[in-house]
Parts: structure tokens; sequence; C-alpha cells
């Protein structure tokens, strides 16, 4: 038994979390929703900036893209989407160097290809799906 317990604080400090997690449990919340939600708690009481945020990316990575969960892989796209506009839209509106446009439109192809593949995996997830049925 640990010792240096402090019993004064009721169910321990953590005790928020906890039933965060019990509650996203008990609403049938996705799993990767849930970690991800204790990343965040885990990177405001550590001070480490950036902790959730690399939490997602390798969910994303790992699960949606590696292992082709249609949930995850949607939500890549639907982020990979919305930043490619909010770029194509600074490209339009903004003013820069030659250089510079080069450069942002670089981005915008590329963040095209991107979401091509995405759409492309979310296809063959969903034939491999029906093909199992």
């Amino acid at each position: 038994m640990n010792d240096d317990l402090d019993v004064s604080v009721p169910h321990g400090v953590d005790q928020n979390i906890k039933m965060d997690i019990l509650g996203m449990i008990h609403l049938a919340q996705n799993p990767f929703e849930i970690i991800y939600h204790i990343a965040k708690y885990l990177e405001e009481t550590s001070a480490e900036a950036g902790y959730a945020d690399i939490v997602k990316d390798n969910i994303r990575s790992v699960y949606g893209l590696a292992l082709g969960n249609k949930m995850l892989l949607q939500d890549e796209l639907q982020e990979v989407i919305e930043r490619g506009k909010r770029i194509k839209e600074a490209y339009d509106t903004g003013d820069f160097s030659d250089e510079e446009k080069k450069r942002i439109e670089f981005a915008v192809v590329l963040h095209r290809k991107h979401a091509e593949r995405l759409r492309a995996q979310i296809h063959m997830e969903e034939i491999e799906k029906n093909e199992n049925y």
C-alpha cells in the first residue's frame, strides 16, 4: 500500500477525469475520442503542450491510415479538406511574393492529392467491408 496517498481529497485528485471516462463509456462514445480526451487532460496536467495532438496524429496514422478505420480516415479527410480550403483562400486573397505563391500553391496541390488518397482509401475500406458480409 502507498503511504503517500492524500486521503483528504475524496476519491483522489483525478476524480473528474475518472468520471469523464465512465460517462463517455456509458454514452458509448468512440474509444478513440476517449483516448484523446484523456490525452488532453494529461497535456493540461503535465504542462506538455502538444501532447494531445501527438496522440491524435498517432491514432490516425496507426488506426486510420495503417489499419483503415473508416471513421478516422473520414475525420482526417475532413481536416485536410478544411485546411486546404484555408490555404487556397489565403493564396487567392493574400499579398505574397512570387516565391511565396509557389510554396503556397504547392501546399494546395499536396492537400488536394492527400484528400484524393484518403478518399480512395475510404472507398477501398468500404469495398472490403461489403465483401466480408
